[in-house]
């Protein structure tokens, strides 16, 4: 039988096709293991219950150095919660050992090998008639908005989840926080010299930040990374743990939290608000983390009126470089008397 010969431009045209159609059949195994998983997580409910206090209240003014709430000041019975402090409530309620590895909570992690979390974005929507107030019981049900299994990002293959979380005080809902979570498998990737990955490299602004009506600076030290992390709960390593940062996730220090991000946006609007218009009230608030803060370096909160969208308001976060690392949109209502 005679001996059969390829070229070498063939050779590599049969390794291509051999290579992608492991890779459909690797992409075909994975959505078939996350559609089992959804059929399950999907019927998945998670009801807690809290109290709006005011210590935790104040801990989360002194975090955010608060002009009222700082100090010893606490807010009285009946105080409105200001918008996205709400996170100071309805902290993880497991032990260390149910945690993952890196310190998150497990309730809505998809199936191995997707074990890297991060935080991708979010969507909040408040009831101006029945604000969150100091002396609340309140109840949150947690449960599943969506999936998406996004083959071939940035990082590779990655799942994103959606999870709804309402919260009813005793008149009735009062507001709702939607969580996107990208899960991605764990990088292969090397660090360069100055401890990053290409992914997280220091780069020059692309595009120039548009105007804005309002702005505000602020240089997030490891305190405050610690601050929030302690009060809300949350030992995921990447925000305090600076060798896991750099090491395991390459990036050039320890992540500002993606809620204490949108947190400063909400605050920043909130005051501008006050400042100009006391009757008007942030209604909704959608939002998407585009690139990673990184501790002790200064960002920049701003914000600008659309100019033809009554009451709505354009926000994003300036990092260091001048980059938008996260950007949203706010409704604005008028609160009724």
């Amino acid at each position: 039988m005679p001996l059969i010969q390829f070229s070498q431009r063939a050779t590599i045209k049969l390794s291509q096709r051999a290579f992608s159609s492991c890779s459909i059949l690797l992409n075909n195994n994975k959505q078939q293991l996350l559609e089992q998983w959804r059929e399950t997580i999907s019927r998945k409910k998670v009801i807690e219950h809290d109290a709006i206090t005011p210590s935790a209240f104040n801990l989360l003014g002194n975090t955010l150095n608060d002009p009222v709430y700082r100090h010893d000041y606490l807010p009285k019975n009946g105080t409105e919660l200001p918008p996205a402090w709400h996170q100071a409530y309805f902290p993880p309620r497991v032990t260390e050992q149910e945690l993952s590895p890196d310190g998150y909570e497990q309730d809505w992690k998809p199936p191995s090998p997707f074990t890297h979390r991060m935080w991708a974005g979010g969507e909040l929507e408040w009831n101006v008639d029945n604000p969150l107030r100091v002396g609340d019981q309140v109840e949150m049900v947690s449960s599943l908005r969506d999936i998406q299994f996004r083959p071939a990002g940035r990082r590779g293959d990655s799942v994103f989840i959606w999870i709804d979380k309402k919260i009813s005080n005793q008149k009735g809902w009062a507001m709702t926080e939607t969580r996107s979570w990208v899960y991605v498998q764990p990088t292969s990737s090397s660090p360069d010299k100055n401890g990053s990955s290409s992914s997280s490299k220091k780069t020059q602004a692309i595009f120039e930040l548009p105007h804005h009506d309002f702005s505000f600076e602020i240089t997030p030290t490891p305190i405050t990374l610690f601050r929030f992390s302690a009060l809300t709960f949350n030992s995921h390593l990447i925000h305090y743990d600076h060798q896991y940062a750099t090491e395991t996730e390459h990036h050039r220090g320890c992540l500002v939290h993606g809620p204490l991000s949108y947190t400063l946006m909400m605050n920043t609007l909130n005051r501008y608000l006050k400042e100009n218009d006391p009757t008007s009230v942030i209604q909704s608030f959608k939002y998407r983390c585009r690139s990673p803060l990184v501790v002790n370096e200064a960002i920049r909160v701003q914000g600008k009126a659309d100019p033809d969208t009554p009451g709505q308001y354009s926000l994003w976060v300036a990092d260091a470089q001048g980059n938008m690392a996260v950007k949203g949109t706010a409704t604005v209502a008028t609160k009724s008397s």
